[in-house]
This record gives structure tokens, sequence and C-alpha cells, in this order.
């Protein structure tokens, strides 16, 4: 009896247990591949690891706690019958251990496979999603098989197809998008051109070529959160790279509006195929973005440094009461130290103090100053304390809902200037988003934005936000490129508190040296 008592308490502790590590993602171990996932609703396109758990059959299994988390589903589980209920959408699916019977609502749907239980996690085999979830899914879902590649969802995607074409002087990547959208080249990795579409939406399986076509030896895509990035694999022999847009001159049957192309041609050179030890490691490509539009400036020598907010403008205020407007200008303070130390650059400060300065009139004192560069400082905000993350800023019009509110937050310190500014009191700020002399300067000012986005992104260890775009009254007039980045959220206590942590604020500056660098070098003509 004493040993019978112990065999059902022993069962009964092992029970308890599995529901703590029952809906946990299958060990890295028992990984066989991975499933690319495509969110249609915003979410960052990611690898899923699927295990191949019976050596008798090629199906694969994706763990319980994976697919609830790609689903979005509420999930049950009942350690004494082994069973685990998650319910998508309007319908509920009850799995049960080693059974190949998924009861759909009350309705059994037999799977080909069991569902396992396998080191700590639930795996189910994939034919589910396919088989069971997708016909009763409200949104749409796609499984490419061969390529293992699920997309979930129908946005309405505004760049919609690509095509290569190549002939005997240079090889043309056409790509269509239903709206002029801005976007930044790059070929900081060698061998591969990077071009990102501010506000693009994409399918990724339609934009993958793995053959390529002349200068182009493969096409990839990738869908994030707000943008759409095309990476293009290309030869050695690649001289020059061009980007414009085409408009045609009338929409083609079907089409409520006129198709744009967005063009990337590839000019042939006369370097070898396979580079000689003198090419090695070099970039080869001679970048020029939309024509000769590409403005190749001076040596960057003086910067402009602008403290956000200020005086009577306190900005935003952290959970233990400090003032954006403070954390603004110690950064502001140490980023001047640095450039002048470690660059030799000369810095034009907007505010060197707890001083209030009219936008209008930090713009005029870069401007009056000669400056080449443009920084605005900034902490982010938001009602929520768990918002996250830095991200960086420059002039176009805003694409979302959050660049606007963005902008009209920041453009709020208007409020607090005197009268003779001419706008106080006048609520939303109506101004002309695409000034002529800014306007000028959007690709620096996009290529600045990159760097320090990617610099910030390697050092800080926060959330990556992203380049964005919007409507910056600061930004509004410069005869330079110019950018504002926001720091971190200073609503959220967490980042309140590496904001007024020394060591956070010393990387936050290095970041942002080490992307002026990078920007000096390139439009010096070094890069």
């Amino acid at each position: 009896m004493i040993v019978r008592r112990w065999i059902f308490a022993a069962a009964l502790l092992a029970a308890l247990a599995a529901p703590q590590i029952a809906m946990q993602a299958s060990p890295a171990a028992a990984a066989e591949k991975s499933l690319g996932v495509v969110y249609a609703d915003g979410r960052q396109t990611e690898d899923v690891a699927l295990a191949k758990l019976d050596r008798r059959s090629d199906e694969l299994f994706i763990s319980a706690y994976d697919l609830a988390r790609i689903f979005k589903a509420t999930k049950f589980w009942n350690p004494g019958n082994r069973k685990l209920v998650l319910r998508i959408g309007s319908h509920r699916y009850m799995f049960t251990i080693d059974s190949r019977a998924v009861v759909v609502d009350e309705t059994p749907v037999l799977l080909r496979m069991n569902v396992l239980y396998d080191e700590g996690a639930i795996m189910i085999p994939l034919e589910f999603i396919t088989r069971v979830l997708a016909p009763r899914s409200i949104e749409k879902i796609e499984l490419d098989s061969s390529r293992l590649l699920l997309s979930i969802g129908s946005p309405e995607y505004n760049v919609t197809d690509v095509e290569l074409v190549d002939d005997r002087d240079a090889t043309r990547a056409v790509l269509t998008l239903t709206d002029e959208l801005l976007y930044h080249i790059d070929s900081e990795t060698p061998g591969i051109l990077r071009l990102k579409i501010y506000g693009g939406r994409l399918d990724p399986l339609k934009f993958a070529l793995p053959d390529g076509k002349g200068l182009i030896g493969r096409v990839r895509a990738e869908q994030v959160e707000q943008d759409a990035y095309l990476f293009f694999d290309v030869k050695k022999t690649v001289q020059r790279c061009r980007v414009e847009f085409e408009r045609a001159e009338a929409p083609a049957a079907g089409e409520k509006k006129t198709p744009i192309k967005l063009v990337l041609s590839l000019d042939r050179g006369n370097l070898p195929e396979i580079p000689e030890a003198d090419f090695a490691g070099k970039k080869l490509i001679e970048m020029l973005d939309e024509g000769a539009k590409h403005k190749i400036i001076e040596p960057v020598r003086k910067i402009a440094i602008d403290p956000g907010h200020g005086g009577s403008d306190m900005g935003r205020m952290g959970p233990s009461l400090v003032k954006e407007k403070d954390i603004n200008l110690q950064i502001a303070l140490m980023l001047r130290d640095r450039l002048m130390e470690e660059l030799g650059v000369d810095v034009v400060m907007t505010r060197a103090d707890d001083t209030l300065i009219p936008l209008d009139e930090r713009v005029e004192a870069a401007n009056i100053a000669g400056a080449q560069l443009f920084i605005s400082i900034h902490c982010n905000g938001w009602f929520a304390p768990d918002a996250e993350g830095f991200e960086v800023y420059f002039l176009a019009p805003a694409r979302t809902e959050e660049e606007v509110r963005l902008a009209r937050d920041e453009n709020s310190s208007i409020a607090y200037e005197e009268p003779t500014s001419g706008d106080a009191g006048s609520g939303d700020i109506d101004f002309i988003l695409w000034d002529m002399v800014q306007n000028e300067y959007l690709n620096e000012s996009s290529d600045l934005a990159e760097m320090i986005q990617r610099e910030m992104g390697k050092s800080l260890g926060i959330k990556n936000r992203g380049v964005k775009q919007t409507g910056l009254r600061v930004l509004k007039g410069l005869k330079m490129p110019g950018v504002l980045i926001e720091t971190a959220f200073l609503s959220n206590p967490k980042e309140e508190k590496l904001l007024l942590n020394a060591e956070f604020r010393e990387r936050l500056v290095e970041a942002a040296i080490e992307a002026i660098r990078k920007f000096q070098s390139r439009y010096a003509g070094k890069g």
C-alpha cells in the first residue's frame, strides 16, 4: 500500500509539473529545419524551429508554444488527460498527446501523425496548419511547403512586383509600386545591394528570385514592421548603380491608378569577374541615387547639436519626475565634447543651458553658422509605461499614426515660444513638409538616420524601432542634412533608469559618433 501511494504521488507530481513545461518551445537540439513566418499585421518576419520526430516519416512538427504565439491563441492544458485546447479566432481545437485526432469545436479530424510530447514540449504536426486551421480561418493562411514559408493575412501590398531585365550594358531590377515611396540604398556588405523602401508592403515569397539574371545573382526580400527590404546579390563586374522612378503614362487595364516603376540599374564595368588581390574586400560599386541627384557634400567640419525643449518647455516627464529637457542637454553636451575631441569638428549648440529657444531660431542658428549636419536630441514617451526602444527620424511626410503623433508632440514646443514667433497658439502646425531647401538633403538625411540607427542598434541593447519619417518643425528649412534621435522612452521606468546611467549615455554618444564618422567617410569620397 505504501509503495502504491508513493507511485501515485510521483505520478501526480509529474502531472502537476507538466503544465509548467509543456508550452515551452521545443529544444534547439530537436530542430531539424525552420519555418519562415510572414505577418500581414506588421509583426516582424521570423524563423520558427521545426522538428522531425519520427524516422519513418518526413512529417515536420511545430511546438504548441510557437503555434499559439503565431496565431495569438488562448490555451488550456489539462495534465490529467493529457489534452491541450487552443482557441484561435472563433474555433476551439483540442489535441491529445499520442493521438491523431484533433477535435475542432465538436467535430474530430484525423491528422497523418500523432501529436507528440518531446523533451518538455507538445509537438503538433505541421499539416494541422494547412489541413485544419487554414480552411477555418478568417484571415488568409498560406504555407509554401517546398520553401517552408508561412504567410498570415492579406495585406494591401504597395510593392507588387519585380522583374529582372538584362542587356549588353546593364541589368535592371524593375519594381512596381502603387505609390511613390521613399527609399534608401546601400552597399555596406560587399557583393550585396540593400534597398530599403520606407512604408513598403510586399510579399517576400513573391520577391524571392533564387536564380537571378545578368549582373544580379539572387534576390531576397524581407518585410518588417513598417518597411520593406530587398537584397540583391551582385557580381563583381558591376561598376555603377542607379535608382530612379519611372511613371507609366496611364493605368493598366483593371488598375485604378497609374503604377510607378522604381528601377535599380546596374552598369557593367571592366573589373575582373574574379577580383585580383588589389580589389579584394573593396567596395567596387559607385552609388548614384536617382540619377545624379545624390548630393556629395563637402567634408563635415561643423555640426549643429540641438538639445530638445528647454526653459519653460520641459518636454516629457519620467516616473521619477526626471525632465526630458535635462536629459537631452546632458547627452548633447557629452556629444559635443566627444565630437570636438575625437573628430576635430566645430560644434554649434542651439542651446547650452536651460533656455527656451524657438524652433525656427534653432534652424536659423544652424544655417547662419554654416553647419553641415543637424542632430536634434530627444527622449520618447507614451501613455503606456511598457513602450520601449529608440528611433531616428528625418523630415518627410508621415506614413503612420505614430509618426503623426510624434510630429504633433515635438512640434507642440511652439506653444511655449513668444507670440512674436508668429505660430504660438495655432494648434497643429500647418507647414509645407516638402520644403524646397530641406528636400535637397532628403537622401543625405535618410543616409545619416540609417547610419545612426544601425550603430545604436549595435550598442544600446534596447528595442530598435527603426528609421522613421515625419514633419518635424525643427528639421524644416535646414540647409543641411538633419535628423532627430528619440534616444529611449522616458515614460518607461526601466529606460528612464538607463537614461540616467552614465555608461548608457556613453554608449549612445559613441554610437552617434561612429555613425557621423562613417557619414564623413562616405561623403568625403573615402567610402
